[in-house]
């Protein structure tokens, strides 16, 4: 394992909150385990002669990489399923009585593609119980190229997609063998894929009925985690929700969304008169 020198480590430090919002203080030795053999991979002996690669790298894959190995992608079909459930018997039925015939969703550190899966089964289920045409368009974004590809494709083992119950499995995906699973193509046409560093100065102006953004600012610094809060809000269409994880908490204070379930956000009408 490749040792990081202090000043060394300052730089990643610094380079990860500056750039994407991302503390690290206290993770000296998880950069040393998980980023190694990513420095043996480009031929480097160090984290100093690492940094000057990645900043010379026009491409920002050297950047995309780091980001990949040093934030834990770990997700699954139906994680925290009570907001799925929330989702299904209160959030659609709500958002049904205001919309237009389509949703708007948005899925902010999508990482391998479960979430969003999870959520377009969701809706589409929705379609098919109600008989209502309700078209649905999600924004999938991660900030990590890797992760965004496997996402992209749906392809999931047997074990990935085990917790699901079978009636999904059998009409959302199909079965390329025993062990290998693929997201039916109906599904994979209204989710677009995006990379995108949340923190980033421009973010579009598209605004959403629905914003999925669950487990990303455990990772930010308080000013990052500010940041991005203000820019999901000025995302949300009036009415519209935001989902966070539960372990993550908003400043009531400085936001005018409103609390309706455990980790779950209203952009109420009223509070923006």
């Amino acid at each position: 394992m490749i040792r990081l020198k202090e000043e060394e480590f300052a730089e990643i430090v610094e380079y990860m909150r500056q750039s994407y919002g991302i503390n690290l203080e206290k993770k000296k030795t998880l950069i040393e385990c998980r980023m190694s053999k990513e420095l043996e991979s480009q031929g480097v002996t160090t984290f100093g002669r690492y940094m000057e690669l990645l900043k010379k790298d026009k491409t920002g894959m050297t950047a995309s990489n780091m980001v990949s190995r040093l934030t834990t992608n770990y997700t699954y079909f139906m994680r925290e399923p009570a907001h799925f459930t929330i989702l299904r018997d209160h959030i659609l039925p709500e958002l049904s009585k205001s919309s237009r015939g389509i949703l708007n969703v948005w899925c902010a550190g999508c990482s391998t593609g479960e979430e969003c899966y999870t959520i377009a089964m969701i809706l589409q289920d929705n379609r098919d119980r109600t008989g209502k045409l309700l078209n649905y368009r999600i924004l999938a974004t991660d900030i990590s190229g890797q992760v965004l590809e496997k996402a992209g494709k749906g392809i999931y083992t047997a074990k990935e997609v085990e917790g699901l119950q079978a009636d999904w499995k059998n009409k959302y995906f199909r079965s390329a063998d025993a062990k290998t699973f693929c997201v039916e193509e109906r599904l994979k046409q209204n989710i677009r894929f995006q990379n995108q560093n949340l923190l980033s100065p421009y973010m579009g102006t598209e605004q959403f009925d629905l914003i999925f953004c669950r487990n990303v600012m455990i990772y930010f610094d308080k000013k990052a985690k500010e940041t991005l809060v203000k820019k999901l809000e000025a995302s949300l269409k009036p009415g519209g929700y935001l989902v966070i994880g539960h372990a993550e908490l908003l400043n009531r204070g400085e936001i005018k969304l409103e609390p309706v379930f455990p980790a779950v956000y209203k952009k109420n009408r009223e509070k923006l008169r």
